[in-house]
């Protein structure tokens, strides 16, 4: 009887103490997560951030809030996010702008693109388009190019800011085709697009995004563009390397990664959420009306990817001169 008492109240202890069930985990997400885009509202990446996110939302049944943090050449944001907790709550969207055209310019970046983000995808490209006024009387890029053989820097290429893609771009573009022409930075695609029309600069790289209702409204002309195949946005306009200079192929591509050491489950739930927004025929309609070319792909090698990319940037900037603001 003894045995037997001393056995049930064993019993009642260990269902009280050590070998009672340990408390069930939260189920990721729990709570709402934040998407931080390094660019001011309605700009292209904007657009892009906010379909994305939209469609997250529904997804992960969590909210999904659009931060903007413009500034400091998209490194406020990118340092914001490498510093953040590595949770799954804290996103980012961006483009080579953030993770490789800082580190071929400045002398210091507030973190490292290869080792400080965790990627969860790339989510699809923008291209690059060269653009003039609609009644230029210089209609193409050949003649273009004479001109600006004939008067070293007298023609004008705008860009929307120093160090941008368009600045990095407009310089491939200048090399390659052994021409001089001034570089006008402005800040932002709207003020260089509004000077454009007003035919007070000569020609301007721009994404597709930006001139795609233009053309549509007759007040510009595009005469060609800087990606590998022509856009599907604008079929009848050539590529560079179709007009005799097959180097040229740049865009602006977009990814999402958050900070570095999210946990596995935590990143799979993302990147396939991610993967199944991207290719969800009603976003795909979305981002086509807008200009965006998606397609998703996960990184094998995100720190390569990065390195490689930074070392070209590296060489297209020291040669055209291009130095931080």
């Amino acid at each position: 009887m003894k045995r037997t008492a001393l056995a049930v109240v064993l019993g009642l202890i260990s269902l009280v103490g050590g070998n009672s069930p340990a408390p069930a985990q939260a189920v990721y997400p729990d709570k709402q997560l934040q998407l931080i885009v390094p660019f001011p509202p309605g700009g292209a990446s904007d657009i892009v951030a906010r379909i994305i996110g939209g469609e997250l939302e529904t997804r992960l049944g969590k909210p999904v809030v659009i931060m903007n943090r413009p500034g400091g050449g998209t490194t406020i944001a990118a340092k914001e996010v490498a510093r953040a907790a590595p949770d799954g709550y804290t996103i980012f969207f961006s483009s080579n702008s953030s993770f490789t055209l800082p580190a071929a310019v400045k002398e210091a970046v507030p973190y490292d693109a290869a080792k400080d983000f965790e990627p969860l995808g790339q989510v699809g490209r923008i291209t690059l388009a060269l653009v003039t006024y609609k009644d230029n009387p210089i209609k193409d890029v050949a003649a273009l190019i004479a001109e600006a053989k004939a008067n070293p820097d007298k023609l004008s290429l705008a860009s929307f800011g120093v160090a941008t893609v368009s600045h990095f771009a407009g310089e491939l573009f200048k090399s390659n085709a052994g021409i001089r022409m001034v570089h006008l930075p402005y800040k932002g695609s709207a003020p260089a697009m509004n000077d454009l029309i007003g035919k007070h600069i000569q020609y301007h790289v721009d994404t597709v995004i930006a001139v795609k209702p233009q053309l549509e409204a007759g007040t510009v002309r595009v005469l060609a563009v800087f990606s590998a195949k022509r856009s599907p946005f604008l079929p009848d306009v050539p590529t560079l390397a179709e007009l005799g200079y097959p180097a040229i192929d740049f865009s602006s591509w977009g990814a999402v990664v958050a900070p570095k050491g999210l946990p596995p489950a935590v990143h799979d739930k993302l990147a396939a959420t991610l993967e199944a927004t991207i290719n969800n025929p009603s976003v795909v309609e979305r981002f086509t009306k807008v200009g965006f070319e998606p397609g998703f792909t996960r990184y094998s090698d995100w720190a390569g990817a990065v390195t490689k990319e930074i070392a070209e940037m590296k060489e297209i900037a020291q040669k055209a001169g291009i130095k931080e603001e």
